[in-house]
């Protein structure tokens, strides 16, 4: 049988916890001795403990390095997708960084599109793989709610898929299974998935071991307390420059006059009485009648907008009639000295 694991346990001084937390340290670093880089999916429904597992799982592949997680903690996880970048050359390159060996992109659906996600999450394993591979190996997580969200092409390239469910009052389940392309149509290769198997050795005996599912000790505190605070900024940011840039767009169409208020001010600026219905002349402007706003049923904003296109209007009108003023002095000018002229 082929074995993804084989791990030593000894049920009289280890837990089930210390067996889960063993066979996730075999499954990864086996592939990291082979060098090959390991990218891994972890999908779930929304409060089912996405994020928490990928911290999970690098708490427990870092420990087996004598390396804390809360140490690297935001060296590790890109908030969102601005820093992914700046994050993977540190990782790659800079020594401080040399030893570890963890890297996970967390949900972002809720501040850019979907259709940006899913090319963002592409470009991200084909990078990880490209360059990861050459240059260190490296274990990536990536957390979102549907594999989907990635393209059939580049979901090849995932080794696992872990899916989590949080039960109520209890810790979260990792649900482990393995990637594998079922190429016998080589026309139409399938993407399938396995649980994970392998072999447990106790000191009586050795016995095949297909795990439903594994739970390992959780963060401390104090790195998800961390974890949550900065994720909550990063994202927080990005939806304030949303939000705002969505707001100007908004007051621009508000700046715009609808059809409403264009059709009231050519029916007051027709004729120059009517606008004695709707309010009085203040130094050379109108100030609207209190009960204007009530009489048409106008908003603040569209009272405003109205304020704003009749000042231009009556400008316009102001403009007009002292060109037909000026030009009918000048007709009449020419007029009386033609009549001079003749006597």
């Amino acid at each position: 049988m082929y074995a993804d694991f084989i791990v030593k346990f000894d049920p009289a001084t280890q837990t089930r916890q210390d067996l889960g937390r063993m066979i996730i340290q075999h499954i990864y670093y086996n592939r990291i001795r082979g060098k090959k880089p390991t990218v891994t999916f972890i999908g779930g429904d929304s409060g089912e403990g996405k994020s928490t597992a990928a911290l999970v799982l690098m708490q427990t592949l870092l420990e087996k390095k004598d390396i804390s997680l809360k140490d690297y903690l935001h060296d590790v996880n890109v908030y969102i997708p601005l820093e992914y970048t700046g994050k993977l050359d540190a990782l790659l390159y800079d020594k401080r960084l040399r030893r570890v060996n963890c890297f996970c992109i967390h949900e972002a659906r809720e501040v850019i599109k979907a259709k940006n996600w899913m090319s963002f999450l592409n470009q991200a394993i084909s990078d990880v793989n490209a360059m990861s591979r050459a240059v260190k190996r490296i274990n990536t997580f990536i957390v979102s709610q549907f594999i989907r969200d990635i393209s059939k092409d580049i979901r090849y390239t995932i080794n696992f898929y872990v899916r989590t469910v949080r039960p109520s009052s209890q810790k979260a389940r990792l649900y482990f299974f393995r990637l594998w392309k079922d190429d016998r149509d080589l026309d139409n290769p399938v993407l399938r998935k396995r649980r994970l198997q392998g072999y447990v050795v106790t000191p009586t005996k050795t016995y095949r071991f297909i795990p439903s599912y594994i739970q390992v000790k959780m963060p401390e505190k104090e790195i998800c307390d961390a974890f949550d605070e900065k994720d909550y900024k990063a994202k927080s940011e990005i939806i304030k420059r949303k939000l705002n840039k969505l707001l100007q767009i908004m007051e621009q169409d508000i700046e715009k006059p609808s059809e409403k208020i264009k059709t009231m001010v050519k029916f007051y600026t027709e004729e120059y009485e009517r606008l004695d219905y709707i309010g009085r002349r203040v130094r050379g402007k109108l100030k609207l009648s209190p009960k204007f706003k009530e009489m048409h049923g106008l908003t603040d904003i569209e009272v405003k907008m109205f304020r704003k296109e009749l000042d231009a209007r009556l400008e316009i009108l102001s403009k007009e009639n002292s060109a037909i003023k000026d030009e009918d002095l000048t007709e009449n000018g020419m007029e009386q000295k033609s009549t001079a002229d003749g006597e």
